[in-house]
């Protein structure tokens, strides 16, 4: 058997390899070796006894997108043959311990199901949500049981970051690191050195928050003071209904709008992987009767939900259009109501891009934003007419009613 290799750890991560936290919170700019400090410790910790490591993210679609990959090659260049890697899990075959990987986002009663986590390591957690941690920190109960969250700051009130490190819970490790650690201990390569004395030098805000992991602040988001509410007011009307549409990689997300006092109110329906457009109509069929707007991109997937009778019409889209969409929804009061986890998660996390030079941009940032999109398709013609774009020759009104005539739907039920 051929001899393992020695594993090092930086001294500023030993605190790891000790029992008496309940949570760390690890978090820094890039190279920081964050991720690879953890995957090592964790490494040498299934080795020291029996143990069940569960490896989450908020979103894990495939195995592709989590920890595996790290682990496995870790275990290949360490040459640790007491290991065995298969597609879905790693176990040790001396003691029998286990590292599995899940999504922790529409994974619930998954999640809930999984028994003995002894430690639970959750990476990218800048990204998990409040729910999600609610799920998951009852979910590792075994006695002794550690959470680890490793992240780089994404916003100022990332769930994970005002948990630990804001609010402090009982029993926290904090370990900030940042790019130094790699210089320390000879890890760094000279193409990424010069790279951040470029940053620091020429882009000095891009280098705060690439490098030293300092967070965007709350003004770089595109939205602003939307608001919470418990449930749909009896007095709400139901305006409409937005579809944007996802299968295998993304969601599809389904967005109900209502009219309220000079408001909206957005409350997510449906957003899930999976779905095929039967399966959406099916869900649409069951819901008060409104107009659904979809994505003008998928004309195939319009046409068939259509067939099963459900009245859907593709959004309308034209230069700028997203752009349009925000200025109208700026200019809106906006309420979500408290079910719409997603929705008011993308809410948070929408910002806009900034420059090579850290500069904030008028371009939004087009990632996991699937709910938002849906709000702004329910309300195309409302936000075209808010910008006094120029209409085709038969008003919208008239198209949207031409539509439904050619569904054979009663169009006073659908549209107002």
């Amino acid at each position: 058997m051929t001899k393992s290799q020695t594993i090092k750890i930086p001294i500023e991560y030993k605190r790891l390899f000790d029992d008496d936290w309940r949570e760390a919170a690890i978090y820094g700019g890039r190279y920081s070796l964050k991720s690879h400090t953890v995957a090592r410790v964790l490494l040498i910790r299934a080795r020291e006894k029996k143990r069940r490591i569960a490896c989450f993210r908020e979103l894990q679609n495939s195995i592709a997108d989590s920890s595996h990959q790290l682990l496995r090659e870790l275990i290949a260049k360490y040459k640790l043959n007491d290991f065995k890697v298969i597609d879905n899990s790693i176990i040790n075959t001396v003691n029998g311990s286990d590292f599995i990987f899940r999504g922790l986002r529409h994974n619930e009663q998954s999640i809930k199901s999984i028994e003995g986590i002894d430690i639970a390591w959750c990476e990218e957690a800048q990204s998990i949500s409040q729910q999600s941690i609610e799920i998951l920190t009852p979910t590792v109960r075994k006695p002794n049981s550690q959470i680890i969250y490793t992240y780089n700051r994404f916003l100022e009130d990332d769930p994970v970051h005002q948990r630990l490190v804001v609010e402090g819970r009982p029993n926290t490790l904090i370990i900030n690191a940042n790019y130094d650690i790699a210089i320390k201990y000879g890890y760094m390569p000279d193409v990424i050195m010069k790279e951040i004395e470029d940053d620091k030098e020429k882009r000095p805000l891009l280098y705060k928050y690439k490098w030293l992991g300092e967070p965007n602040s709350s003004e770089d988001r595109v939205y602003k003071e939307w608001l919470k509410i418990e449930e749909i007011p009896h007095e709400a009307k139901l305006f409409r209904y937005g579809l944007d549409f996802g299968f295998s990689n993304d969601p599809a997300a389904l967005v109900a709008v209502y009219q309220y006092n000079g408001a909206y109110i957005f409350d997510q329906l449906l957003y899930r992987i999976g779905l095929s457009n039967k399966m959406i109509a099916d869900y649409i069929r069951n819901l008060s009767p409104a107009l659904t707007k979809a994505d003008s991109q998928e004309p195939k997937s319009i046409k068939e939900i259509a067939n099963y009778g459900v009245p859907v019409i593709g959004a309308r889209k034209g230069k700028d259009s997203v752009n349009y969409g925000i200025k109208y929804l700026q200019a809106q009061k906006i309420f979500i109501t408290k079910r719409s986890v997603e929705l008011m998660n993308e809410y948070k996390n929408y910002i806009w891009e900034k420059d090579t030079n850290g500069r904030v941009t008028n371009i939004p940032r087009d990632f996991d934003n699937h709910c938002l999109d849906a709000c702004r398709y329910a309300l195309d013609d409302v936000i075209e007419r808010f910008t006094m774009q120029s209409l085709p020759k038969q008003n919208t009104g008239a198209y949207v009613l031409e539509v439904l005539r050619q569904q054979h739907v009663q169009p006073d039920s659908y549209y107002s």
